[in-house]
């Protein structure tokens, strides 16, 4: 059976409806890359170090409030026992829906040999971004 591991899972159809997403973070590979990149690189390096504060920097309200500190600890261990550590990711591309950009990147990890797809949901507001998504599968 194949496992799948969600730090959080938004359905895009009620991320979508979400109020307070104003805008995609791109229209093409580049300008999507330019916002997304940075922001995983945080994610990761605080998975990695096992940081919260840096894991959890750019995350929206909701997500900060669904993944707390006790529970990052808790799904960081379930992914390491499962995955292992993170190596690597090759970007693959991204989808806009309505105000939110879907991020996906292969993943390696340690442990396994399978690819791993990242998936993280993004959005600008007010000139700043926020991660609203993020799911390892």
């Amino acid at each position: 059976m194949k496992h799948v591991i969600c730090w959080v899972m938004f359905f895009l159809m009620s991320v979508v409806s979400i109020p307070g997403y104003s805008a995609v973070i791109g229209i093409n590979d580049d300008e999507v890359k330019k916002v997304a990149e940075p922001i995983l690189d945080n994610v990761m390096k605080g998975f990695t170090s096992d940081d919260y504060l840096q894991y959890s920097k750019d995350f929206d309200a909701a997500l900060k409030e669904t993944i707390t500190s006790e529970r990052f600890q808790e799904i960081r261990g379930e992914i390491v026992e499962w995955i292992g550590h993170y190596l690597y990711r090759e970007y693959l591309g991204f989808i806009n829906k309505g105000a939110i950009t879907v991020v996906f990147w292969k993943g390696v990890f340690d442990k396994t040999e399978e690819e791993v797809l990242i998936k993280m949901v993004v959005s600008e507001k007010n000139g700043q971004y926020f991660i609203a998504g993020l799911v390892y599968q």
